[in-house]
């Protein structure tokens, strides 16, 4: 009799042990799964604070700090660093776009400054990556430049770092 007593203690741990470990896949498989929801697109939205460096046509580089402010309706625009008076060394308006994976895009296009390494219109397209918090991102671009009489400049490499201020988006 305490041969079956001890078989039936065996089944009985083996049983509860098998249903502890099909509970805890079951569980593991239901976390793993999809959720459903869209990846999230819109981390740009806000107001960020960038450093960017364009390289000047001596080979140098040229740094400026721009403020910037991605809308949700997929339209940014940018003001340069501010004169003594307030007025900002450029104003700047483009486009944005982010997929899933935090991959972004962006093209822009203001004039250049009165004091800058380039003179004109410039225009670029930067490819870059957020952060996986969404709180920074950085992007390289070639940027083009026409100048007042017509001349074309570039490509002109540029590169830029970016902190997010706020998830408002007015400056």
């Amino acid at each position: 009799m305490s041969e079956s007593r001890s078989t039936t203690r065996t089944r009985r741990t083996l049983l509860a042990s098998l249903a502890v470990s099909a509970a805890i896949a079951g569980t593991l498989t239901l976390s793993a799964a999809p959720s459903g929801a869209a990846p999230r697109t819109d981390a740009l939205v806000g107001t960020w604070d960038l450093t960017v460096s364009v390289t000047t046509p001596d080979g140098g580089a040229a740094v400026t700090t721009p403020r910037f402010v991605f809308a949700p309706d997929h339209r940014l625009s940018a003001e340069g660093p501010k004169d003594g008076d307030g007025v900002p060394a450029y104003v700047a308006h483009g486009f944005w776009n982010e997929d899933g994976r935090g991959d972004i895009a962006m093209y822009i296009n203001h004039n250049g400054r009165p004091d800058g390494a380039y003179l004109g219109a410039v225009q670029a397209e930067h490819i870059g990556h957020l952060s996986h918090h969404g709180t920074r991102f950085s992007t390289h671009a070639y940027a083009f430049t026409t100048q007042q009489d017509g001349t074309m400049q570039g490509p002109i490499s540029v590169s830029a770092q970016a902190v997010k201020v706020s998830d408002a988006t007015s400056q």
